[in-house]
């Protein structure tokens, strides 16, 4: 018989092992992609619609990329400061102002896995939404705070997601008009 710590264990490390395939799958689905010139004709070859396909590239999870100027400090009705606070990246405040509120599609809660910020136009920082933990929502709305790590260094990003297409420090334009995208990791 199983202890609760045991089992605990056993099914962190079973997540562990079908995120490595969902992994070695989306890597696969976008080679796919690759070597037959488009989405369109990946999903011909495959038998499926373009956006089971879509899918199946994005099962490897997503990042969440937030886009921000340095130049309008804002604050919300609490006096919580979003954006960047400019107290440093490790400091209390710029995880509050990094991890509330969103809306997050159900269908990508849990494909959800880096959140990445933009400052005027370059990549500042990167954290990981931590599997262990729930998100918690706000009452009054659909919107949730994430539960957010302490910001990735550019190895971390380079061993746990090898296929991010960008690194710390590295240029990411904004889109006129657009203030948040999701990426396939």
């Amino acid at each position: 018989m199983y202890s609760i710590e045991e089992l605990v264990e056993l099914l962190r490390k079973n997540e562990e092992e079908q995120q490595g395939l969902r992994n070695v799958h989306a890597e696969f689905t976008r080679r796919l992609v690759e070597k037959a010139g488009g989405v369109e004709r990946a999903a011909e070859i495959l038998g499926v619609d373009v956006k089971t396909v879509r899918a199946r590239e994005r099962a490897a999870g997503l990042a969440l990329v937030l886009y921000r100027g340095s130049n309008t400090r804002k604050v919300d009705a609490d006096g919580r400061v979003y954006g960047e606070t400019g107290q440093g990246e490790d400091s209390p405040e710029q995880l509050e102002a990094d991890r509330k509120w969103f809306t997050i599609s159900d269908s990508y809660e849990d494909l959800l896995r880096l959140v990445v910020y933009v400052s005027d136009g370059m990549i500042v920082r990167v954290r990981e939404v931590q599997r262990d933990r729930r998100w918690e929502p706000r009452d009054e709305d659909a919107k949730v705070a994430l539960p957010l790590s302490a910001p990735l260094t550019q190895e971390d990003l380079k061993e746990k997601y090898p296929a991010l297409p960008f690194a710390l420090g590295g240029p990411r334009p904004m889109v006129r008009g657009k203030i948040r995208e999701y990426v396939s990791l």
